[in-house]
């Protein structure tokens, strides 16, 4: 195989690794270090009283339900600012920035991939004060995060709580986030946009809105309020129309189900692996539709280079959420920056039994789903953990079985279907996404057998899905 190697300095992460590090500078001067180590340390104001010390887990207050709203006083932006965005703070993470609410005496809640996957993140709120958060529960299928603040020591007052019924289509709605950190100080933004729509998305179990409003990097896991200054929903994906979140009743629901448990739809907590790193790892893949995912931390300006020993296949290195670095056969050259997780994929067309060979230690990855027998009929939840992820399952069909297979997921994702001898039996493609986001295939099984399921998503982030096979 005639080998191409790529030399590439990061490009497109440039801009965000160099916030980054900036954000950084102001962190090293007074970050509050405390963290709750367990999930049962956490205690909820609404079953607290001042002062008392957390016991126990408990549900967080529901939403408020006004029946007076005429008693209600209408907030103008700059009141939003200096008041409401108290208890909004930014969050610096690895692999870059996003937002965060505070919805109860201890608990914050985000985005999952604002996130994912580091087990704590530093926060700053408008009054300056730089905490550390532990990162307490994942839902990947929300897409939502909780961060455990119970041991900060200047927390902000929790955010009031409304509902998604206080608000119709019409209504302007305000997003406060942080899409642009000042070099020191991070200042919130403020977003008006109407209300355009609502949707029960049936694979998330939830309510979601569209605002009209663009979506702006750094908003992630903002709050949406009403004109009360009530939380109704806080921010997820979007474009530069508009801006799509999940409803509060949902939010806390999500966060009830977490503190209580951080086991999603079966799935256990995703870890990326930090132990461990060798120059030498060993690479088996069964043929187009597996992957193996290895994972680096480096310091700044860290040359890297890889390289298959026997030729092996295509490699591809990316920033954790997804920017990519560089990507080609044989092998790759690139140089790190700034200091972040880096992403190595490694694919082949055919059965492969290699060693990638590297410059610096890396980890391999054990991805839970890879390898996992689908029933002939039923669900099965999974989820996409990097950009660029593919994971596959088995399934076993006699000759002449019909089955429908398809998956539901926010990411658009390319399913393909291979029978026991390798050849591509059907695939599609969901080029949508979000709510209309179902990439499907029907088959006749031209053989028995055990066929492979193949599923690879094009969401730059983590994200959850399902797996829905039926007998035709």
């Amino acid at each position: 195989m005639t080998r191409s190697r790529l030399a590439v300095r990061i490009e497109a992460a440039v801009v965000i690794a160099a916030a980054i590090a900036q954000v950084f500078v102001w962190l090293s001067h007074g970050a509050d270090s405390g963290v709750t180590k367990t999930m049962r340390d956490l205690q909820p104001a609404a079953s607290v009283a001042a002062g008392s010390p957390s016991t126990a887990v408990q549900p967080i207050a529901p939403p408020s339900i006004i029946p007076d709203i005429e008693a209600l006083i209408p907030l103008s932006v700059e009141a939003m600012r200096e008041t409401v965005a108290e208890s909004v703070g930014f969050i610096l993470s690895q692999h870059g920035t996003g937002t965060g609410v505070v919805i109860s005496e201890d608990v914050m809640v985000t985005n999952a991939h604002v996130v994912w996957p580091d087990p704590s993140v530093s926060i700053v709120f408008p009054n300056g004060a730089v905490h550390q958060g532990q990162v307490i529960g994942v839902d990947p299928f929300a897409d939502l995060a909780l961060v455990d603040i119970s041991r900060l020591s200047r927390k902000p007052a929790p955010i009031a709580l409304g509902s998604i019924g206080d608000v119709a289509v019409g209504d302007d709605l305000y997003v406060l986030g942080y899409p642009s950190p000042d070099e020191f100080t991070p200042i919130p933004t403020v977003d008006v946009g109407e209300l355009q729509s609502l949707s029960d998305w049936e694979f998330t179990g939830a309510t979601w809105f569209t605002i009209g409003a663009p979506a702006i990097g750094g908003q992630s896991g903002g709050a949406v309020i009403d004109r009360y200054g009530r939380l109704v929903g806080v921010s997820t994906y979007g474009s530069t129309a508009f801006l799509t979140s999940i409803s509060v009743d949902d939010v806390l629901a999500v966060a009830d189900r977490l503190l209580a448990s951080p086991v999603v739809r079966g799935l256990q907590p995703r870890e990326l692996p930090h132990g461990g790193a060798v120059r030498r790892n060993a690479v088996r893949l069964e043929g187009p539709w597996d992957q193996d995912l290895l994972f680096g931390w480096f310091l700044p300006d860290t040359d890297v280079s890889i390289d298959w020993e026997d030729g092996g296949g295509e490699l591809h290195a990316d920033t954790i959420s997804g920017h990519a670095i560089a990507g080609g056969e044989g092998g790759i050259d690139f140089v790190v920056g700034y200091a972040f997780p880096v992403v190595i994929s490694a694919e082949a067309e055919s059965a492969t039994d290699d060693i990638l060979t590297s410059s610096v230690p890396l980890i391999t990855y054990q991805d839970p789903d890879h390898g996992k027998v689908l029933p002939a009929g039923g669900r099965t939840a999974g989820i996409y953990d990097v950009g660029g992820d593919r994971d596959f399952f088995y399934i076993d069909l006699d000759a002449g079985q019909s089955m429908s297979i398809a998956v539901e997921s926010a990411a658009r994702t390319h399913l393909s279907v291979y029978a026991p001898d390798g050849k591509v039996v059907d695939e599609d493609s969901d080029i949508t996404g979000f709510f209309d986001g179902t990439a499907e295939v029907a088959f006749t099984a031209p053989s028995s057998g055990r066929f492979i399921v193949a599923l690879e998503s094009s969401l730059s982030t983590i994200s959850g899905y399902t797996v829905v096979t039926r007998v035709l």
